[in-house]
C-alpha cells in the first residue's frame, strides 16, 4: 500500500497564498517602465505596438506570473472607448483656418485621409480638433482631452507660422504630438514629411525634361526658412544640369499681393522664363489665371490645380501612415526610462510612372 508524505499545513497555506498572489497590471507596468494602457494593448495583441514591446511585455507577464483578466479587460476597453471597441483615442488637431479642407487641398487630404485609416487599422479612435473653431479656448482643449483620454495625437494644417495660436501651444504641450506633413512651431515630439529638397528638384527636372529650359520657381520666404532652405536647394539642384546661363533664382513671394504680381511679370521678363513652379497652394490660387505672360506655363504643387501633362507624387499617404506609426510608439514608451525623442522622419518622394510627358504649349 502506497503511503503519502503529509504536507505541514503551514507550508501548504505558505504555498496557497503563493499562488493565489498576482502581480499587477501596475505593477507589471512599473517593471517593465510602460504605461499601463501599453501593457495592456501589448497583451491584447493591438497592431499599433511593435514586435519588439510586445515581445517584451509577454516575456515578463510569463516571468512575473501576470495573467489577464479577460473579461474584465474588454469591459475596459468598451467603456474606455464610448462603446466603440477602440481601447484609446488620439487626437487629430487641424491648425488650418479653414475647417473644411478635404478636396480644397489635395496634400493634406491625402495624409489626413491615410492618417486615419491607418488609426483605425491600430485600434485606435479618432477625435476631430479644429483649433479656430469660435470660443474654442485651451481650457476646453484640455477639458477634451481629459474626458477622451487623449494622450496624443496628430496635428497638421499648421503650414504658416501663426496658424497654431500662441494660447495653445500650452495646453498642446501636455500631449505627445506628432507633426504631420510639415515642420512646425506647434510643440510637437516629432515630425513626418515630404522631403522638400527631393520634391522641388523632382518636380522641376520633370518640367525642363518636356521642354521647359527657363523655368522659374515661387515660394513663400517664411516657408523656406522654416525648411532650411530646402525649397530653394531643390530648385537650384534641378539647374545644375542646364547647360548656359547662371542658375535662375527663386521669386520669394511677400504678403503684399499687388506688390507679387508686378514681381511676377518682372521676374519672368528678367530671366526670359517659359515656366514656372508655384509650391504653394494659396499661392496657386492668387495667380490661377494671372496673364504673366502668353508663353509661359504655371505648374502647380497642388493636385486641383495641375493638369494631366503636370508630374505627379505617388506616395503621399506615406506621409499619414508614417504619422500615425510615430505616435503609436511615443504612446507605447511614455514613462520609459530613457526612451528617446523619435526623430523626425523625412519621406522621399515616388512619381507615378504613368505621368505623361509635358509637351510645350
Amino acid at each position: 500500500m502506497l503511503k503519502f508524505q503529509k504536507i505541514p499545513s503551514k507550508l501548504k497555506t505558505e504555498n496557497m497564498k503563493k499562488a493565489r498572489k498576482k502581480i499587477s497590471l501596475s505593477k507589471l507596468a512599473e517593471k517593465l517602465g510602460l504605461s499601463k494602457s501599453s501593457v495592456s494593448r501589448a497583451l491584447s495583441g493591438n497592431p499599433g505596438v511593435s514586435a519588439k514591446t510586445a515581445k517584451a511585455v509577454a516575456e515578463a507577464a510569463k516571468k512575473f506570473g501576470y495573467k489577464k483578466s479577460v473579461p474584465l479587460s474588454r469591459a475596459m476597453s468598451f467603456a474606455r472607448s464610448g462603446g466603440a471597441g477602440n481601447f484609446e483615442t488620439i487626437a487629430f488637431v487641424n491648425a488650418k483656418p479653414a475647417r473644411d479642407f478635404y478636396g480644397r487641398y489635395s496634400a493634406i487630404s491625402k495624409y489626413v485621409s491615410a492618417a486615419k485609416e491607418a488609426a483605425r487599422r491600430r485600434g485606435y479612435a479618432v477625435c476631430d480638433i479644429w483649433l479656430h473653431e469660435k470660443n474654442f479656448t485651451p481650457a476646453k482643449f484640455e477639458k477634451l482631452a481629459a474626458a477622451r483620454g487623449i494622450r496624443g495625437g496628430i496635428v497638421f494644417g499648421h503650414y504658416y507660422r501663426d496658424s497654431v495660436p500662441a494660447e495653445f501651444r500650452g495646453a498642446m504641450g501636455k500631449l505627445k504630438l506628432v507633426s504631420m506633413g510639415v515642420k512646425s512651431n506647434a510643440p510637437v515630439k516629432s515630425s513626418v514629411f515630404m522631403d522638400r529638397f527631393l520634391m522641388v528638384r523632382g518636380f522641376v527636372e520633370r518640367i525642363m525634361r518636356g521642354g521647359y529650359g527657363r523655368a522659374g520657381f515661387i515660394v513663400e520666404r517664411f516657408a523656406d526658412k522654416c525648411e532650411d532652405g530646402k525649397f530653394t536647394g531643390g530648385f537650384f539642384a534641378a539647374q545644375f544640369g542646364r547647360t548656359g546661363a547662371c542658375p535662375i533664382p527663386p521669386l520669394y513671394w511677400e504678403n503684399a499681393r499687388g506688390k507679387n504680381f508686378s514681381k511676377i511679370a518682372e521676374y519672368a521678363r528678367k530671366y526670359k522664363l517659359d515656366a514656372i513652379f508655384s509650391y504653394s497652394t494659396d499661392v496657386s490660387e492668387i495667380i490661377r489665371g494671372l496673364p504673366i505672360g502668353e508663353n509661359i506655363k504655371i505648374f502647380h504643387y497642388d493636385e486641383n490645380f495641375a493638369d494631366p501633362r503636370t508630374p505627379r507624387i505617388s506616395n503621399q499617404k506615406e506621409v499619414g501612415r508614417a504619422a500615425v506609426e510615430t505616435l503609436s510608439e511615443m504612446l507605447c514608451t511614455a514613462g520609459r526610462t530613457g526612451a528617446k525623442k523619435p526623430p523626425e522622419i523625412s519621406i522621399a518622394p515616388e512619381w507615378a510612372r504613368a505621368a505623361p510627358a509635358i509637351p510645350r504649349a
